[in-house]
Order: C-alpha cells, then structure tokens, then sequence
C-alpha cells in the first residue's frame, strides 16, 4: 500500500472533527440518518484496534487517539514502514446521534462518516478522499 494512501489514516483518526458533513451527513434532509437525540460522549483516549481503507485491513498497525470536550483531536498512528509515524491534530463535530466529521489542522484528508460506541469500542466507518475507511478504536480513559 503507498505512503499516500496510509497517510489518509492520520485524517480519519481524527475521528473528531468540525465541519462539512458530506456523504450521509450533509443536506436536511439526510440528516435523519444521523439519527435523533443525543450522541453518547466521545471525549476520552482511545487505542487503534484496526484500520481498513478502500477494503484492505491494514496489518501491523498502532496508534492513540484523544477526542477533546472542545471539539479537538490528536491522532498519532504508526503505519508499516515506510510511512511510519503519522500525526494529525484538528476538529472536530458531531450531527446527530451517529455522523462525525473531522478538518485537520494540517491539510491531511476529511474523514466524514458515522461512528458507534459499544462499551468501549468506537467504530469510524466512512470516507477519506474518496475511498472507504473503517477504524476500530477501544477506550483507555
């Protein structure tokens, strides 16, 4: 897998950020399918479980991921060499109960999609320049 295409885990671990919300998130009315009420409590420090990207799970892969209350993240992931250690810090918003979005602070590609949270578990599945991402986080603290 390229160095650009693992890049795009860094934008996406950003799970947490501010902004458009595109795919099922953005007109009124596709909003519905971000469901209604409260979303749970994303803030906390999360461990990488796993990364898929364009249908390809990606072995060998690590990384921390902080959600802050004011709607700002820090992602740091180590991706098989030789891309390494990726880092990426920006906002993040939530619409609804389920879609997420993140802008990073440094120009890395938009994750826009929906998230879970089951127990500790946090599922991100949606979109990084154009192609399809799933990351699977679980809860530190």
């Amino acid at each position: 897998m390229s160095g650009f295409r693992l890049s795009f885990a860094v934008a996406a671990l950003a799970v947490a950020g501010a902004l458009a919300f595109a795919a099922a998130c953005t007109s009124s009315t596709s909003s519905n399918s971000c469901g209604s009420g409260s979303p749970p409590a994303l803030t906390g420090t999360y461990s990488l479980v796993s990364y898929t990207i364009g249908g390809t799970t990606v072995t060998g892969v690590s990384g921390q991921l902080q959600l802050n209350a004011n709607g700002t993240y820090v992602a740091n992931v180590v991706l098989p060499a030789p891309t390494g250690l990726q880092h990426d810090s920006g906002a993040y918003a939530i619409q609804g109960a389920s879609c997420i979005s993140e802008n990073s602070a440094l120009g890395n590609p938009q994750f826009v999609g929906t998230f879970t949270l089951t127990g500790t578990t946090l599922t991100l599945t949606g979109t990084v320049a154009a192609q399809a991402a799933v990351f699977v986080w679980s809860k530190t603290a």
